[in-house]
């Protein structure tokens, strides 16, 4: 798995290694289209095991493009285990770069279980308890509900009826306990035991739908 750094000198250094420099010029307009380039990059530099990247272009999201390259080193096992983004201030990188960081650990955690089934998914989602939420199982209902109380008021309340739409959402509380957003998410999980076919790419895209307002820079 590929591991993100920021740097505010100039040059092909990093550590007082030289690495190959990847200028990120064109905008991509979709997850899809940033997860795209991250697979290219993994793909081009592969065998190498520190890149630097420097992005000319301030539309172009250092964050998301993290998170794709995140995911495709999980999709795509290479030697490159370390990107490095040049950047201008690296305090104020490191800040924006934070609730990215939780939901990078988010999405890890479901990355781990998606492969697994409903009964194992389920069941880690019922251990997340120490992340602050309360977590409330149904046995006549069959349900299990996990609340996250990062504030009283409003509330935001959320109903899945199968084990993706449920690793969705424990990656979407799991974001908003690590970045510790002040709202308040009740999610209610219906405890469907049927398997479901679905692509990691339609995971990272759901779970982006529901929390990109809570963390976009």
């Amino acid at each position: 798995m590929i591991d993100i750094a920021f740097d505010t000198h100039e040059g092909n250094t990093f550590c007082d290694e030289v690495c190959p420099v990847v200028s990120l010029d064109n905008v991509p307009q979709s997850w899809e289209e940033y997860a795209r380039q991250a697979e290219e990059l993994i793909n081009r530099y592969g065998d190498d095991k520190t890149i630097i990247l420097q992005i000319n272009n301030p539309q172009f999201s250092m964050n998301k493009f993290s998170l794709a390259l995140f995911v495709s080193s999980i999709k795509m096992p290479s030697t490159l285990d370390l990107a490095v983004f040049k950047v201008k201030d690296l305090e104020t990188a490191r800040e924006a770069y934070k609730p990215y960081l939780a939901l990078t650990i988010a999405v890890k955690y479901v990355l781990q279980l998606f492969n697994a089934t409903p009964e194992v998914i389920y069941k880690n989602i019922s251990g997340l308890g120490y992340l602050g939420l309360s977590i409330k199982t149904d046995y006549i209902e069959n349900t299990m509900t996990l609340t996250y109380e990062g504030a009283k008021e409003p509330s935001y309340h959320f109903e899945t009826d199968n084990a993706f739409d449920a690793l969705v959402m424990s990656a979407v509380l799991k974001t908003l306990s690590l970045a510790q957003i002040k709202e308040k998410f009740e999610v209610k999980m219906s405890l469907n035991l049927a398997p479901q076919k679905r692509t990691i790419d339609e995971l990272i895209v759901q779970i982006l739908k529901i929390v990109s307002p809570w963390i976009e820079e």
